[in-house]
């Protein structure tokens, strides 16, 4: 009797439960949509000044068939490789702009 009671107890506990969201901020597809199209832009911009380094449109693509698929953790992952990529590029570009011969 006992353990028919306890039974009852944790499946109703359970059971009101399970309709309960986890997450109250965006999903990560909405979160992976707005990282792409920042990558798009970062690297748009990067080509403009001529700084683009050759594996980031490629990284590009991976993150842009990953959210095709549904998976967006890999796809958010992908999108922040780029943007840092990005960035770093454009850093470089503009170090290197007035960089001068170095003769020992």
């Amino acid at each position: 009797m006992k353990k028919t009671i306890l039974t009852a107890v944790c499946v109703l506990a359970l059971g009101g439960c399970a309709g309960m969201s986890h997450s109250s901020g965006p999903s990560q597809s909405t979160i992976a949509r707005q990282r792409l199209k920042q990558a798009d832009l970062a690297v748009k911009t990067t080509r403009a000044k001529g700084a683009l380094w050759l594996t980031t449109p490629h990284e590009l693509g991976l993150a842009r068939k990953a959210a095709a698929h549904g998976h967006y953790a890999q796809a958010i992952k992908a999108a922040d490789i780029v943007l840092t990529q990005c960035r770093v590029a454009q850093r470089q570009a503009a170090s290197n702009a007035h960089a001068k011969p170095y003769y020992p």
